[in-house]
């Protein structure tokens, strides 16, 4: 069990280095109850659901005509307000682009911003993905010891 947590806070570290996240993402983690408590291998995909539906419809938008950029906005708000709770700062900050882009009424820019947040998430989810196979051992290695 100590090697799986010390592989999990390892993957941790390893993120952090990479700047895909900040310390709250560790904080996120401490809010578990005990080692055998899902939450942590529930609010991973959970997140990653309710981000890849955002993109998802930020792409729909962006083949509109005329651009809404208001409603383009109200995604990029919540994308980047799930990656600030969550911890997931590159996300986050890629956000910020893309609001930057919105604010200019830049097509050209916000279709740029999109291929960055889209980068971004697919290389958090990689490592999230990551982490929550090894969260699972841990959960099911803690209920075996009970």
């Amino acid at each position: 069990m100590e090697c799986v947590k010390m592989q999990l806070s390892d993957t941790f570290n390893s993120m952090k280095k990479e700047g895909l996240v900040d310390d709250h993402f560790t904080f996120v983690y401490s809010l578990k109850s005990n080692l055998e408590d899902p939450f942590y291998v529930e609010i991973i995909p959970e997140f990653c659901t309710e981000v890849r539906e955002a993109i998802k419809l930020l792409a729909q938008i962006m083949d509109e005509q005329p651009l809404n950029y208001n409603r383009m906005k109200d995604y990029v708000y919540k994308i980047k307000g799930s990656s600030s709770s969550f911890g997931a700062c590159r996300l986050a900050v890629a956000c910020v682009g893309y609001e930057r882009a919105i604010d200019a009424a830049s097509k050209e820019g916000c279709v740029q911003e999109l291929k960055r947040v889209r980068r971004e998430m697919s290389a958090l989810e990689e490592r999230l993905h990551d982490c929550l196979q090894i969260e699972r051992k841990l959960v099911t290695l803690a209920a075996e010891e009970k």
